[in-house]
């Protein structure tokens, strides 16, 4: 990817201490980015005539809307549906995603018809350590059984607190990737993990973003964090991102 100034944008999760959605997008405009990937606390998927409201908050601002999650699917078409719906009339293109491992077969069966369907991505998420999508065999599995309408989104910090290396995911499964949650942790000696500005805790930077620059990628790239004074570290998160990442 050549050019990640116009694409960088916030995690809305960041900011979930804020209700409203017109200030979630000054928040996000105040961290110098205009891009936003809508998490849950923002929009309610199961009320479809709020919708217009929650996306015209965002263009009104002129902020773009890079995709949503993570959202939780099941082997249910019309449960998952609304998620596909949202992206459509919101004109983002992927949707990210977890689902329980009981009966994965068939919901990924359903994610994979919808997708088409729609035309839009879905990415699974990897939660760290605690979550069975969070590993890299598991991964592996899915992928070897999918088309590639079935991608990935990488959180990085989670991905190190599962014990695994962010840079080797993206060597891996680069071509998989339509989602990337740029979050850093700092890990105590019992291995307790703490939210930190991007590029100050245990993520090796500078190497992830050279692999990350080689990709042909074009999907939601977002800076999350979820400690204290988010719009303050999130905007240093985004300084340290571009930096290291020159036009």
């Amino acid at each position: 990817m050549d050019s990640l100034t116009a694409y960088l944008g916030i995690k809305t999760y960041s900011f979930r201490s804020i209700p409203a959605n017109p200030d979630v997008a000054a928040a996000v405009k105040e961290c110098g980015v205009r891009t936003a990937d809508l998490s849950g606390c923002h929009v309610n998927y199961a009320k479809p005539r709020s919708w217009p409201d929650v996306i015209a908050a965002y263009h009104d601002a002129g902020v773009r809307l890079s995709g949503i999650g993570v959202v939780g699917c099941s082997p249910d078409e019309e449960k998952n549906r609304p998620f596909f719906e949202f992206v459509r009339l919101a004109g983002c293109g992927v949707v990210s995603v977890t689902f329980p491992p009981e009966e994965h077969e068939m919901t990924l069966k359903i994610l994979e018809a919808l997708s088409e369907e729609y035309g839009l991505r879905v990415a699974i998420h990897n939660h760290g350590g605690y979550d069975w999508l969070g590993n890299s065999t598991i991964l592996r599995y899915i992928f070897a059984r999918t088309s590639s309408r079935i991608g990935l989104c990488l959180d990085t910090a989670w991905c190190m607190q599962s014990g695994e290396n962010p840079v080797a995911w993206l060597e891996e499964f680069g071509r998989r990737l339509s989602g990337i949650h740029f979050k850093d942790f700092t890990f105590a000696p019992d291995g307790t993990a703490r939210d930190t500005v991007v590029g100050e805790g245990a993520l090796h930077l500078p190497e992830l973003l050279a692999r990350f620059r080689a990709l042909d990628f074009s999907g939601s790239a977002v800076v999350e964090y979820e400690g204290d004074d988010p719009v303050a570290a999130s905007a240093a998160s985004v300084r340290n991102i571009l930096r290291l990442y020159p036009e």
